[in-house]
């Protein structure tokens, strides 16, 4: 067919075509006359970056543009980017200089940021326009995905080129703000505009090409990549890719052969090996073994053509290979991939099925399960994400998790991953089965044959399911034993000891998870009182000021009267009655914050909540604090709220939660910015429909949480800040979850601030 595509296919053709197989890098169509050809992953969306599993299925119809034909060797490639309309058209109509504009951060270099603004649409932010402070390492800053607000500073939609800034929307924000403040404060008073950052016209512009330069990532990322060593045959490949990466920051060597690769690895450490499979009279698979036995830290990605990944896809995933690059390379396609190693953020080729595991694809598998374990998950959900791992990594036809309940002795199992029919009514019997040895004498089961020699003892567990192999290890926790993790096949021999080991280190993950949620159970059950200590303080300086200014008071009442003689004036005891109710306004101010406090600590009553009213509190509550780390904190409640049913002091516990993470977090900010103001704003809403139609959200204008970490934050034990507890937003969470409601990272803009929303039933 290729000696015939050239004839039938041109450049620039437009063509339809049948999706057939889709990877991580790439998918496979096919076209009406059964031309097979190739789309690359950056030329499916206008994005560049999602991967394709993400955005097509086997079967899918697409429409494309024919950008390379077929040689020998190489199939034609089409590209649907180029068969849509070109974004950069709408966008240079619809947007000018000075316009602000959300994006994402779609890369990293030591000179700035590129973000995307919409698909096919990306803007450059350079270094020292990342913020009002002083940054001298983006990645310090931003992470991959995160979210931004910024001001366009230069547009040339014509050269498809943006130049943006932070910094100024920040001081334009700040203004405005400033302005309305003082607008507030006169009470309609004409007052100045913001200053405005002077518009730049086109001819501006164009005398002022925009021109980013050479990129190249910080020293922190190329040293977490690590020494890159590039393997390939052809000199036009190898020398000009390793000059390349050079030149982008990172440390690079390059070897033509495998002796000649293999020595590099002896000599030094590699972070990663890239290595081009198709060369000439070698084995590239041989030469990633090679790798893995002389170098076995070393990551391994693989260049090659597209049909040779798809063919030996499952090899190479057996082999613990990380990522593939599609010849001809992909530069920018290169460069993320590592900025994204660089940066912590694992590739995920998921590759198929593998074919035999490696000592590095356990450790990458158990890697994440430490993730899983770590997770906000039910008990459940960590043990059969676990047993899936632990399945496919072992080979076995079914994983159990079994419970031995210590009062009635009945097993149970709580979870199971595999398609074998169970006999449910067989459970019963397992009290007297090698379940309970394992749980009550914490000893190992490995059998490879258990028809020849060990039925008898098997027998009560056979009833539940037919097997030859098995392996049965305990999970302790907490000092006891009340849980085992079993792997059953039904063929003779299916495991080695090394599968047992495989087991028992799951195990040790599974005792994690269990002891987590303990510790979550005495969490919860004692979270009534854990607020007391961080509020202590803020309560203490509270009845502090409140005693100081009645003391003053107090003084000066006393001038007052010895400044009066006999024939005083009437207007010296109107003074008097002014003080004396001042006077009176402090105390019942006192009052009211003992009675916080008062209420804070006794016992809960269910009961119908006034959520503003909570909301009141748990700011007369947070205000001393806050006014000590210079952060403001403005309410906006709706009124007519329909009540909540419930506690209230769980719910002022979530309030004041969210507002001291808030307060605390934009403290540090104000400190680097001291122009800006730290504010917090509490609103309240109510919407018509849905089964949580009640909305609180916590709006600060703090550093911003990155995208990454939007769940992490709720995990028991994980704080942002040196200090933290990590318990307040998992505490949080937790007791909205009691309440019917939930609480979530509505939005968050680096480094401009964060929206957390809870949601609650009425």
């Amino acid at each position: 067919m290729s000696a015939s595509t050239g004839s039938v296919y041109r450049i620039d053709q437009v063509v339809v075509a049948c999706v057939e197989q889709v990877f991580h890098f790439g998918a496979f169509v096919r076209l009406p006359d059964g031309t097979q050809a190739y789309v690359r992953k950056r030329e499916l969306t206008q994005a560049g970056n999602l991967d394709p599993r993400q955005v097509i299925s086997a079967g899918d119809e697409i429409e494309a543009v024919v950008t390379a034909l077929a040689e020998p060797g190489r199939k034609m490639e089409l590209s649907v980017r180029r068969a849509e309309q070109d974004p950069w058209e709408a966008f240079g109509q619809s947007h000018q200089v000075q316009d602000t504009l959300a994006a994402e951060v779609k890369r990293l270099s030591a000179r700035g940021a590129l973000v995307q603004v919409s698909p096919g649409v990306d803007g450059f932010i350079p270094l020292a326009e990342l913020a009002p402070w002083q940054v001298d390492k983006p990645h310090d800053l931003l992470w991959l995905g995160d979210h931004v607000d910024a001001m366009i500073t230069r547009l040339d939609p014509g050269s498809k080129r943006m130049r943006l800034s932070v910094r100024r929307q920040m001081g334009h924000q700040a203004r405005v703000k400033a302005v309305m403040a003082t607008l507030s404060e006169r009470e309609g008073a004409e007052a100045a505009p913001p200053d405005e950052e002077p518009r730049v016209s086109l001819t501006e512009q164009e005398a002022e090409p925009i021109a980013e330069g050479e990129e190249g990532v910080g020293p922190d990322v190329a040293e977490r990549v690590g020494w890159i060593l590039v393997v390939d045959d052809h000199d036009e490949v190898r020398e000009p890719l390793v000059t390349w990466l050079r030149q982008r920051g990172f440390w690079a060597a390059g070897a033509r052969a495998t002796e000649q690769a293999l020595a590099f690895l002896r000599e030094r450490d590699y972070g990663l090996a890239l290595i081009g499979l198709n060369m000439p009279g070698e084995n590239g698979l041989d030469l990633i073994e090679a790798v893995e036995r002389v170098a076995p830290d070393t990551r391994v990605a693989v260049m090659s053509a597209p049909e040779w990944v798809a063919q030996r896809a499952a090899e190479l995933a057996a082999l613990g290979v990380i990522d593939a690059f599609i010849k001809p390379l992909d530069l920018d396609d290169v460069y993320e991939a590592l900025t994204r190693l660089g940066q912590g953020e694992a590739p995920d080729p998921a590759w198929p099925a593998l074919s035999r595991p490696t000592e590095k694809s356990v450790q990458s598998s158990f890697q994440r399960l430490v993730e899983t374990t770590r997770s906000g998950l039910s008990l459940t959900m960590r043990f059969e994400t676990g047993l899936r791992e632990l399945v496919d990594m072992t080979q076995a036809e079914e994983g159990l998790v079994f419970h031995l309940d210590p009062e009635s002795q009945q097993v149970s199992i709580v979870a199971q991953v595999g398609e074998r029919a169970l006999n449910r009514e067989a459970t019963y019997a397992l009290g007297e089965s090698p379940v309970r040895d394992v749980i009550w004498e914490g000893r190992a089961v490995f059998e490879t044959c258990v028809s020849s020699h060990a039925r008898g003892r098997f027998q009560k567990l056979l009833a539940l399911l037919p097997f030859e192999s098995c392996i049965g290890v305990a999970i302790p926790a907490g000092g006891e034993v009340q849980h085992a993790l079993f792997l059953f096949h039904s063929r003779e021999d299916a495991f080695s000891l090394y599968r047992l080991r495989d087991a028992q280190a799951m195990a040790v993950l599974f005792s994690v998870a269990l002891e987590s949620q303990a510790l979550e159970r005495r969490i919860r059950a004692v979270s009534p009182f854990l607020l007391s200590g961080q509020l202590s303080a803020g309560l203490g300086h509270e009845v502090y000021n409140q005693m100081s200014g009645l003391e003053i008071q107090l003084l000066n009442l006393q001038g007052d009267l010895e400044r009066l003689k006999p024939g005083g004036t009437p207007s010296g005891w109107v003074e008097i009655d002014r003080g004396m109710g001042q006077l009176l306004e402090l105390a019942r101010d006192l009052k009211r914050a003992v009675t916080l406090f008062r209420e804070l600590t006794r016992a809960e009553q269910e009961d119908e909540v006034d959520v503003n009213e909570v909301v009141q509190r748990a700011r007369s509550l947070l205000r001393p604090v806050a006014d000590q780390q210079r952060v403001r904190i403005e309410l906006d409640l709706a009124p007519g709220l329909p009540p909540v049913a419930g506690s209230a002091i769980r719910l002022q516990q979530v309030f004041v939660n969210l507002m001291l993470n808030a307060v605390q977090q934009t403290a540090p900010k104000m400190a680097q910015w001291p122009k800006g103001r730290g504010l917090l704003q509490v609103s309240t809403a109510c919407q018509a429909e849905g089964e949580r139609p009640l909305r609180v959200r916590f709006c600060d204008n703090g550093p911003g949480i990155h995208r990454q970490l939007w769940e992490t934050i709720f995990a028991l034990g994980f704080s942002t800040r040196p200090a933290g507890t990590g318990l307040g937003l998992f505490i949080a969470r937790s007791l909205m979850e009691s309440m019917g409601g939930q609480v979530v990272v509505e939005r968050s803009v680096i480094p401009m601030g964060t929206t957390f929303r809870v949601e609650l039933p009425a």
